[in-house]
C-alpha cells in the first residue's frame, strides 16, 4: 500500500530521536485511541519521541488501552499540545480524513511544517499531507496500523501492549467483527495476537463490562421511553435531551452503543441516535444491507463516515432535527 518512495521517506524519518505527534479526531472512540496508542508504542520502540494529542476528553473505558495515560487532551492542555507540535518532525493523522475533524488542533496541524502522514479508512479524504496510507475498504484504522508496521517489516516489534491496543480498535470499529468490512486479514491479525498470548477476553471485559448504575439506567430509559420506529419498522431511532442526560448524571461514553441497540431490532435496516449537546445535536447513524448512511449524514447533517456507520450534527433543536430526519430518511430507505 505504500509506494517505494513513500516507504523510503518513512524509513528515513522513523529513526532514534525523531519527534512525532500523533493526532486523532474529536470525541475519540476505541479505534482512534487504540490505533494512536499502538502506533506510538511501536514508534518508541524505533527510538522516536512520541506525543499523542486528542482534541477533547476520553471516555473512561478507553483508559484501559496501554499508553492512553500519556495522552495530551488539547482543550485542557493547549499550551503543551502547541509545544509538542511546534517541536515535531512528523505528524501522523489517524482515523480522520479531514483536519476539521481534529478541531482547533487540526488548524494548527495545517500550518505545521512537519512531514504529514495520514493513516485512515474513511472515504474521500480531504487532507493535504505528504504520505497517505488509507484504505476505505479496511474495517478500522487499528488494522491499518498493523499493516503499516508490517509494511515496514517490523512485525516482531508488536508486543502484547501493542496487540491489546490494536485489538481494542478492531472490536470497537467492527461491532465485534460483524460489519461487512471485516475480512480474512482481520482474523489473520487476531490469530497472530492469540498465538502471541493476547488475553482477548480482558479487552472484551474492558469494553463491555464497564457499566455504572447510572449508565444502565440511562440506557434503560432511552430504550423504554425514547425509542421510535419508522418506515414500517425498517428505521429505528433513539433520542435524548440534555435534561435526560443530567437526570442520570451521564458521563462521556455513557451513550456509546445506543444506536446499535436500535439497529439490533428485528427488521430494522437503519438506526439513528440523537443527543442534545450544548448548542447542537450530535447524531450517530448505523445501517446494514443495501442502505448506506454516510450519504444521509453528508447530504443533510453536516457529517459523513462509512457506508454503515456515520455521524453528523445539527444546529437546530432536537425536535426540529428529528422532524427533518423523518422527512429525508424516506429517500434512503
Amino acid at each position: 500500500m505504500l509506494s517505494k518512495s513513500d516507504l523510503e521517506k518513512i524509513k528515513l524519518v522513523i529513526t532514534p530521536g525523531t519527534k512525532v505527534v500523533i493526532s486523532t479526531h474529536k470525541s475519540p472512540d476505541g479505534d482512534a485511541i487504540g490505533s494512536s496508542c499502538a502506533l506510538a508504542m511501536y514508534l518508541e520502540k524505533k527510538g522516536c519521541i512520541c506525543s499523542i494529542v486528542v482534541p477533547d476528553a476520553l471516555a473512561d473505558f478507553l483508559y484501559f488501552i496501554p499508553y492512553s495515560n500519556k495522552i495530551i487532551v488539547f482543550d485542557k492542555m493547549e499550551a503543551r499540545a502547541k509545544e509538542v507540535l511546534s517541536d515535531s518532525d512528523v505528524v501522523f493523522s489517524l482515523d480522520y480524513n479531514d483536519l476539521k475533524r481534529a478541531g482547533s488542533f487540526g488548524d494548527l496541524i495545517a500550518d505545521s511544517k512537519s512531514l504529514k502522514v495520514l493513516i485512515d479508512h474513511h472515504e474521500e479524504p480531504n487532507y493535504e499531507g505528504d504520505i497517505y496510507f488509507n484504505d476505505p475498504t479496511c474495517c478500522s484504522t487499528a488494522q491499518l496500523v498493523f499493516d503499516f508496521i508490517d509494511e515496514l517489516n517490523d512485525i516482531e516489534l508488536v508486543d502484547i501492549p501493542i496487540a491489546e491496543a490494536i485489538y481494542f480498535g478492531l472490536i470497537t470499529d467492527t461491532g465485534s467483527f460483524r460489519f461487512p468490512s471485516v475480512n480474512e486479514r482481520t482474523h489473520e491479525i487476531i490469530a497472530h495476537f492469540l498465538k502471541m498470548g493476547l488475553a482477548h477476553f480482558k479487552v472484551h471485559e474492558a469494553i463491555f463490562d464497564h457499566n455504572s448504575m447510572n449508565r444502565l439506567q440511562l440506557n434503560g430509559f432511552a430504550v423504554s421511553e425514547r425509542l421510535e420506529l419508522l418506515e414500517n419498522g425498517r428505521v429505528a431511532f433513539i433520542w435524548l435531551k440534555e435534561e435526560d442526560l443530567h437526570r442520570f448524571s451521564a458521563e462521556k461514553g455513557d451513550t456509546e452503543g445506543l444506536v446499535n441497540k436500535a439497529l439490533s431490532i428485528s427488521g430494522v435496516e437503519m438506526a439513528a441516535f440523537f443527543r442534545s449537546a450544548k448548542e447542537m445535536v450530535k447524531i450517530s447513524f448505523r445501517s446494514k444491507g443495501s442502505i448506506f448512511v454516510n450519504e444521509l449524514a453528508r447530504d443533510h447533517f453536516n457529517g459523513g463516515g462509512h457506508k454503515y456507520a456515520a455521524g453528523g450534527s445539527s444546529e437546530e433543536t432536537i425536535n426540529e432535527t428529528i422532524a427533518k430526519f423523518k422527512k429525508v430518511v424516506q429517500k434512503y430507505v
